[in-house]
């Protein structure tokens, strides 16, 4: 009963999204969609971050490879859309790959430098104007079929953001809960130990990195649809910070936290962004006011609050109340036994013929 709460409560919430457009309408799907988008982005951080123990800066670039490449195939090539999809995927897989092989030489914080020196010198790279890449002022997609640009295509392109997640989601838990997700865990607790016992962590590790850069790369051609261009800030460390930030909130080792982290973020940073603006903070004290207006700072603040008081995010929360519900029901049945013992014993004593006179 307990194992099928979670596949329950997963049908409600995807049924609850396919139901969305139908009820608040195209214009209004814009923050929905990003939200979708973002939670692939955060369950492909969280297979090196939470169940392979790999923290990088560096997933950035898998993000921007894969919208550039997406569109500079698009525009620039006049490539049909699948073949410019596959464009991104190959890109996508062959960074992961390249960076991945050079990088999980290292470990550590030296590790994680240098996936941040990779995805900086793509910045930089694109930034220069190198190629037909934009330099900083970017790209425009051009070449996209009607049902995904332009107005009216709000819904189409949220069921491909939605399904795209479910794809996703149900994808890497097939690759978590196989064997060789079980020895990614394992390299997570114990590198050493894992090598000890005959595997081979730089193997796994690479195999884990180009998978989680591979499907970044479609998430980020789903971005460059959604916004319709592309720019170099999908290079930038911000943008890897924003997904280390969503899995920790969501729950490290967790696809569905990771998910949840990732819609909490992006809701957070809209609605914080709209406060500065608001009538109810027009009327605050001065001081309020100038605080409120940094929007950076109360998500700083609220951040600090969620790792405080939920060190192990929004799934370890849910987590230790089911374990809680499941003492106290253990409790109450132990419990009940313990109060039924002696009428039992007593039953069975009355039952006993005395010694004859």
């Amino acid at each position: 009963m307990i194992q099928r709460v979670p596949l329950l409560a997963g049908v409600i919430v995807v049924a609850g999204l396919l139901l969305l457009p139908p009820l608040v309408g195209g214009p209004q799907l814009a923050l929905p969609t990003e939200a979708l988008i973002f939670a692939i982005f955060a369950l492909t951080y969280d297979l090196i971050f939470g169940f392979t123990g790999l923290i990088s800066f560096g997933q950035a670039l898998f993000v921007g490879g894969g919208a550039y490449s997406f569109t500079a195939a698009l525009t620039s090539y006049h490539a049909s859309l699948p073949v410019a999809v596959l464009v991104a995927l190959g890109v996508g897989a062959g960074l992961s790959f390249l960076t991945g092989a050079l990088a999980l030489r290292t470990r550590g914080v030296y590790f994680a430098m240098v996936t941040l020196a990779f995805a900086q010198a793509a910045y930089t790279l694109t930034d220069s104007g190198i190629g037909n890449l934009g330099g900083e002022n970017g790209l425009a997609i051009n070449g996209m079929p009607s049902t995904l640009e332009g107005p009216g295509s709000e819904t189409h392109v949220y069921y491909l953001a939605l399904t795209s997640l479910v794809v996703t989601f149900l994808l890497l838990r097939l690759f978590v809960l196989s064997p060789v997700g079980r020895v990614w865990q394992a390299i997570r607790e114990n590198e050493r130990r894992a090598l000890m016992i005959g595997y081979r962590p730089y193997f796994y590790k690479l195999l884990a990195y180009v998978i989680s850069g591979a499907i970044c790369s479609l998430a980020g051609v789903l971005y460059a649809i959604y916004v319709g261009t592309v720019s170099i800030n999908l290079f930038s460390a911000d943008m890897t910070i924003q997904l280390l930030l969503m899995v920790i909130i969501g729950g490290a080792g967790s696809l569905w936290g990771a998910a949840v982290g990732a819609a909490l973020i992006r809701y957070l940073d809209y609605y914080l962004g709209l406060l500065p603006g608001s009538n109810f903070v027009n009327h605050l004290p001065l001081f309020l006011q100038q605080t409120l207006a940094e929007p950076l700072l109360l998500f700083g603040i609220v951040y600090l609050a969620l790792v405080f008081f939920f060190p192990e995010g929004v799934a370890g929360l849910v987590q230790r109340l089911r374990l809680g519900r499941t003492n106290v029901r253990t409790g109450l049945m132990e419990l009940e036994g313990h109060l039924d013992a002696p009428l039992s014993e007593g039953a069975a004593a009355a039952d006993v013929p005395g010694p004859r006179s």
